[in-house]
């Protein structure tokens, strides 16, 4: 799979804080609007990098994006289904874009 397929991966992420920010507005600030178009532009940027080097913005923005979902949920802001959901998500992205990261460089 092409870095075009975790770019859409990753903008998606970021659009469901977007809609969860307006689901429930009163567990948000509209700084949620500002953090959920971070994940689409660094998807996007991804897309203009050479090759190992979009890779690795792409693997960071997954991680990060998990980390930032972890504080919403200890904060119990999302659903409770959503972070085992996250996880494995999480867990096959990142192994693929490692994956993708080491054969750029045999």
């Amino acid at each position: 799979m092409g870095v075009r397929f975790y770019t859409v991966i990753l903008s998606f992420m970021g659009a469901v804080h977007w809609g969860l920010a307006m689901a429930q507005p009163t567990l948000f600030s509209g700084y949620a609007y500002i953090i959920s178009v971070i994940p689409a532009l660094t998807a996007w940027l991804a897309l203009s990098l050479p090759p190992a080097i979009d890779l690795l913005l792409l693997l960071s923005g997954f991680i990060f994006l998990y980390y930032y979902d972890m504080s919403l949920d200890k904060h119990g802001r999302l659903p409770q289904w959503y972070i085992p959901l996250r996880l494995r998500l999480t867990t096959a992205v990142t192994a693929c874009l490692i994956l993708g990261l080491s054969a750029t460089f045999i």
